[in-house]
């Protein structure tokens, strides 16, 4: 992630007051055990034939909660500390960053002790990784390539700016370059596949991270200049459904930025493709979004990435990468969600690959369930001295995972056939309705008091914290979770609906226990749920 201070949000502020009951949602906390062999098929994302794009672990849908430890934090010496404080905040899954300049410290001479390291403290935790290489490219530059890389130009170019200077990144039209990171990319997998390819600790792999040049548009290089006057690649043109030409006559203004995506992500691909030949794991890209506001590459955010503008470019010129993840840092819950919206198309499903470690961002979450996601990671977990927001954030979001890990199997299984709905509360939206299957719908009401008739206008809560999910369990069955919220079941269709039962409960060892039956009060107004929890519910007609 990078460091510059627009990216990162230091709020400051305290949680609110229905998130200081801790203990309620701690019924809902199963330990993880530790994972043992599996003998299974290897992890695999799959489209079925509604569309839904599904990640499989040992052969079954899986809801990724995941935390990422901070850039430097994959260390031996601090790694076992950093790793439990993912662990801690109940994630089923841990992103951790594996460096080439320490896998390589020397040309063609690997060290994958830390590797080997990672996934013993994960299967000890009881937690799967994704693995996040940082080759070619961290964030737009190239500070985690070998030194002894980084001190070669001659043989390793960087990328020329306009003016002629180096910038602090490869040249991705560097063969030689591309080469040694292929290499080192491709020992990586094999060695994952010997130590775990019957354990699958490791899920998914980041290739690179935050891909694109900070301080250049594009490359300037001699090979860059003559791929920059040639011809658009023919079968390029074609998948994005234009003609003939150079780059300038087919992309117009966005011409420099487009070609540097073209070459970023060909390079990418290749590697991409080489790692899934020898051990193949689903494999991502993440992206520093371009944000409202944001309109310099280069200097708003790494040329070359796959931002919105470049999406189509990217998903025709690398085949090979599965899902580009984005990484979201915008606290704004409807700058958010449009963030969400313009990568959940067809070819792409839904992944925060990073998001900001702040108690806004937990919410936000219902964002991803209502898309049928992958999942969600949050950011730089492991804090040794915290400031007062991430102390807040690691309340919240342990609060958020406790509620939803015990039931991840359950919330995968449900978006892969397309059988759950959610809503996160935004500003001057604090009664939304969600349409239901079979004539029914559900009006939900964020931070409504606790009974009694809802307002007819309602304001939003102090700290925007509403949100709802539902999965359709059976015909007549729903399973909804969440908190700051109200939902009434109404009828939209023909007939007259009714409450037959609703449970407060939680899933134990993957089987529902009801504490209580709720009625009379507690649902007279419609259920509430004030702290995070589930209800079973059951309705009918008559």
């Amino acid at each position: 992630m990078p460091v510059g201070d627009y990216r990162r949000t230091h709020l400051g502020r305290r949680i609110r007051d229905a998130f200081g009951v801790a203990g309620a949602v701690a019924a809902f906390h199963l330990s993880a055990p530790a994972l043992a062999a599996s003998g299974t098929e290897i992890p695999r994302l799959a489209v079925a034939a509604n569309g839904q794009r599904t990640l499989y672990v040992d052969g079954k849908p899986f809801f990724v909660l995941a935390a990422q430890i901070h850039n430097s934090s994959a260390w031996p010496d601090v790694m076992a500390q950093s790793m439990k404080a993912a662990a801690d905040l109940h994630a089923n899954t841990i992103e951790v960053p594996v460096y080439w300049e320490q896998l390589e410290p020397e040309p063609g001479r690997y060290d994958t002790s830390s590797v080997d390291q990672l996934i013993a403290t994960a299967r000890a935790n009881g937690t799967r990784l994704v693995l996040l290489w940082f080759g070619t490219w961290k964030n737009g530059q190239n500070h985690y390539a070998p030194a002894w890389m980084r001190s070669d130009p001659a043989h390793y170019p960087r990328t020329i700016d306009e003016r002629g200077e180096p910038a602090d990144v490869q040249s991705p039209f560097s063969v030689a370059t591309r080469d040694a990171d292929e290499r080192a990319y491709v020992t990586l997998l094999r060695h994952l596949k010997a130590v775990d390819g019957d354990r699958h600790t490791v899920i998914m792999m980041q290739v690179e991270n935050e891909p694109g040049a900070i301080g250049a548009v594009r490359d300037h290089g001699p090979d860059a200049e003559r791929a920059f006057a040639a011809p658009v690649p023919p079968a390029l043109a074609a998948k994005l459904g234009k003609g003939t030409g150079t780059w300038p006559m087919l992309f117009g203004p966005d011409a420099a930025e487009a070609f540097n995506a073209y070459a970023t992500a060909t390079y990418i691909d290749r590697i991409a493709a080489a790692g899934r030949a020898v051990y193949p794991l689903p494999v991502y890209v993440n992206c520093w979004m371009r944000y409202k506001g944001f309109n310099s590459p280069g200097v708003d955010y790494p040329s070359g990435g796959a931002v919105w503008t470049m999406l189509d470019l990217w998903r025709a010129a690398a085949p090979n990468v599965e899902m580009i993840g984005t990484d979201v840092y915008t606290t704004d819950p409807v700058e958010y969600r449009k963030v969400l919206d313009q990568y959940h198309r067809a070819d792409n499903p839904t992944w925060v690959s990073e998001t900001d470690f702040s108690p806004k961002t937990a919410p936000l979450l219902y964002n991803v369930l209502a898309l049928g996601g992958v999942g969600m990671s949050v950011f730089g977990i492991d804090n040794p001295d915290p400031s007062p927001d991430e102390q807040a954030g690691t309340v919240v979001h342990r609060l958020n995972y406790g509620l939803l890990a015990p039931i991840s199997s359950l919330i995968a299984q449900a978006a892969a056939e397309k059988r759950i709905w959610a809503a996160v509360e935004e500003p001057g939206r604090a009664r939304q309705t969600i349409d239901l299957p079979d004539g029914w719908k559900a009006v939900v009401s964020f931070g409504p008091p606790a009974w009694g008739a809802t307002p007819a206008i309602i304001p939003n809560s102090k700290t925007l914290s509403g949100r709802i999910f539902m999965i359709r369990l059976a015909a007549d069955q729903w399973l909804v979770g969440g908190s700051d919220v109200r939902v009434e079941f109404q009828r939209s269709g023909a007939g007259h609906g009714q409450l037959l039962r609703a449970e407060d409960g939680a899933y134990v060892d993957g089987a529902w226990h009801a504490r209580r039956w709720l009625n009379g009060d507690e649902t007279d107004f419609g259920l509430n749920l004030t702290s995070p929890g589930l209800i079973r519910v059951t309705t009918g007609q008559f």
